[in-house]
């Protein structure tokens, strides 16, 4: 196991034995105290890992969680969905509604539907209450203690990882629960298995998932994926999903079955095109151009990796061949229209990022697109409608937060927009940045205005880390 996948099981096991049971008062966390854990998470992991936020990548993930979502029905949380830049093979979800998974995750998989079938999991996890029922049975720990054992678990402070262990002896506990459940895992894969389906993916995918990581667990190398070290007794859990898949049958039964692979290659290829130097990962789209189940993949890697060198001739012609060869991905038609954008041919650029939308309404990435569009014409009302769209898609991402907060300025509503820029700087930690903005948010916001609570509130935290760093 790798280093960093050895801390990110710590910091599972960590919280587990955090929320075992105790022999002292029992109290669940209310829905303010799971928001404020939700948030002071969130932020822990924002410091100590970067997220990937590029619409290609974080967009395309939020957009298949945020559908598997809307087939679980009615839910607890506004989820939110982010992919951690790291290899290390592993997903997990916190109280709130957050759900990570990681590059490496992502780079095992082969389609839409297998990641679908992770989200679904982890989403099951959540909505089945699994860490609230061990809550439930009693704690004695702060939130602020609970976050940071875990952001000293998640960074592999010994330090504070053992003071979490010596607190758990001194409560008296006498059982240790490390590891979800095998009942917890069935009730997940089943749960969650219905929530596949549902959203029109093939219910086989989540055997393929377990599967695969079953022979990965048998191989014998010894950096095994802490996803698979947290989720136990794969072989007995295929065995009861391929049940499952006879019950329901081989395709979903909404009638509007999704494409099982739909963009997934494409989303790979735009973490190559990110994660590799250029000279070895236009090797590697040279070589998928001889698979023709890749060929779209590489010729797309190829027009991404020529994009982001600003090459935008050559990056056109190669994401023409992808439409080409794949006429129906809205990834694609969102390449192109970034493309000519930044080549200044605007009427093209709105052509083929309208085209994308008319086959996936509820894509964030295309949405932000057209809202830097419309801005960059000065048609601010417009802009306004596509940016808020993606907002509503997919919350929490720097760049939106920076063109919110710019439009709503042109358009003289600066309660917003002070908002917005406070928010930007609070994502990237400029502490003072946010109260200069949160100063002149004041003079145009309600005093009780959720937004401003917001921002006082990190900036408070944020206080308080200095004190005591």
């Amino acid at each position: 196991m790798t280093r960093l996948g050895h801390r990110i099981l710590c910091g599972v096991l960590v919280l587990c034995l955090l929320w075992g049971p105790r022999p002292f008062r029992a109290w669940a966390l209310d829905l303010g105290e799971e928001k404020e854990l939700g948030r002071k998470m969130l932020q822990t992991v924002r410091e100590h890992f970067r997220l990937i936020e590029d619409p290609e990548v974080a967009g395309y993930v939020q957009a298949v969680g945020q559908r598997v979502v809307r087939a679980a029905g009615p839910v607890h949380y506004n989820y939110s969905f982010f992919v951690i830049d790291d290899a290390t093979p592993n997903a997990f979800a916190i109280p709130g509604g957050y759900v990570f998974v990681f590059r490496g995750l992502l780079e095992l998989m082969d389609s839409e539907a297998e990641l679908a079938s992770i989200l679904a999991h982890e989403l099951a996890h959540v909505q089945s209450r699994h860490i609230h029922k061990q809550i439930e049975k009693g704690r004695i720990l702060s939130i602020a203690a609970i976050v940071g054992t875990l952001a000293g678990a998640f960074l592999g402070l010994e330090s504070n990882a053992a003071q979490a262990l010596a607190v758990g002896t001194v409560a008296g506990v006498q059982t240790l629960q490390l590891k979800y459940s095998r009942e917890n895992e069935e009730e997940a894969d089943r749960l969650g298995f219905e929530y596949l389906v549902s959203a029109g993916y093939e219910p086989r995918a989540m055997v393929r998932v377990m599967q695969k990581m079953r022979r990965m667990n048998w191989q014998s190398d010894t950096r095994v994926p802490s996803y698979l070290m947290t989720h136990p007794a794969l072989g007995e859990r295929v065995g009861y999903l391929e049940q499952l898949v006879e019950r329901k049958g081989a395709r979903p039964s909404t009638g509007r079955g999704r494409d099982a692979v739909g963009d997934y290659p494409l989303v790979q290829a735009v973490l190559l095109s990110r994660h590799a130097d250029f000279e070895a990962a236009q090797g590697r789209f040279q070589g998928w151009l001889k698979d023709p189940a890749r060929t779209a993949a590489a010729l797309y890697g190829l027009g991404r990796l020529y994009l982001s060198k600003g090459r935008l001739d050559e990056a056109l012609n190669f994401l023409r061949q992808a439409a080409a060869a794949k006429p129906l991905s809205p990834l694609v038609l969102n390449g192109l229209g970034e493309t000519y954008h930044r080549l200044g041919r605007l009427e093209e650029a709105e052509r083929a990022l309208r085209s994308s939308l008319a086959l996936d309404d509820e894509s964030p990435m295309v949405h932000l697109r057209l809202g830097l569009l419309y801005q960059e014409q000065e048609k601010w009302q417009e802009a306004l409608q596509h940016l808020k769209r993606a907002e509503s898609l997919a919350p929490l991402n720097t760049e939106l937060d920076y063109q919110l907060g710019i439009v709503y300025g042109r358009m003289q509503d600066l309660g917003p927009a002070h908002y917005y820029l406070a928010r930007h700087a609070m994502r990237r930690g400029d502490a003072k940045l946010v109260a200069f903005h949160l100063e002149k948010a004041k003079s145009y916001l309600p005093a009780l205005d959720e937004r401003l609570q917001e921002l006082e509130r990190w900036l408070k935290d944020s206080r308080k880390t200095a004190r005591g760093s």
